[in-house]
């Protein structure tokens, strides 16, 4: 049965599996990356306002003059683990019948102090075990400096969105029909309109896979995170942060 223009939910990989069932045979699968597979270790990512710690930062960059070494260090310096420890197996299986592709709303190029966002995405969830669709046939740069570039399986927006990506992308990643695995409405909501305007079908997932790790914000420790991050272009994590904001109140 043809699917086109749906959004449904899920909260785990195996509701995920359920969905791509009912999906047409040759249909292209992509993932999003941060808060789908991956997520950060620190639990003042699990819960709001604290998750959009770093999307307030990137919202407001033109009062940083260091924004870019900012959050690059964030991204360098910061622990990930899985949203969910099925990912790496799953997708390896899929892998085996339909291309599983990554897109993820990322700078692309050189960012700070990250020389490649490109081999720096690969690397943290090849860390996790996760690799996606390599395919040499796609075209690694699109639309100048700026513009997305897929690099081993995962496309990055860089400063498009991620229809705008996927646009530039069409006549490489020649598709009938799209599955998009992603935490933001919003972006699925992009995707949608992407595939409306191409005749691509398109099922949607949203994923909310996060709602279920455990762990809950200290709003004393998060805004001490902020506030160093801020200060000294330097993540801490939960534990550390913790340490020595309890040694502040002992000084003070």
């Amino acid at each position: 049965m043809k699917i086109f223009n749906e959004i449904v939910e899920a909260e785990t990989v195996d509701e995920v599996l359920k969905h791509l069932q009912g999906v047409p045979a040759d249909a292209v699968v992509f993932l999003d990356i941060d808060d789908t597979v991956i997520t950060p270790v620190s639990t003042t990512f699990r819960a709001p306002p604290y998750n959009g710690m770093v999307d307030e930062i990137k919202s407001n960059k033109d009062k940083y003059s260091n924004y870019v070494e900012i959050v690059s260090n964030w991204r360098l310096q910061r622990k990930v683990m899985l949203v969910d420890p099925q990912w790496p197996a799953v997708i390896e299986g899929l892998k085996k019948h339909r291309p599983i592709y990554a897109l993820t709303k990322m700078d692309s190029g050189v960012f700070g102090n990250i020389e490649s966002m490109e081999e720096w995405r690969f690397k943290e969830v090849a860390s996790l075990g996760v690799k996606f669709s390599d395919n040499p046939n796609i075209p690694y740069k699109k639309q100048g400096p700026a513009g997305p570039t897929f690099y081993k399986g995962i496309l990055l927006t860089g400063s498009a969105s991620k229809g705008q990506a996927l646009q530039a992308y069409h006549e490489d990643i020649a598709m009938k029909f799209m599955v998009m695995v992603d935490d933001r409405m919003d972006y699925l909501a992009d995707i949608m309109g992407y595939c409306q305007a191409n005749g691509v079908g398109f099922l949607g997932v949203f994923f909310k896979g996060v709602a279920l790790l455990p762990g809950a914000p200290d709003p004393d420790v998060a805004e001490y995170q902020r506030q160093h991050l801020l200060q000294h272009a330097q993540w801490l994590e939960d534990d550390e942060a913790a340490r020595l904001l309890r040694l502040k109140q002992i000084d003070n």
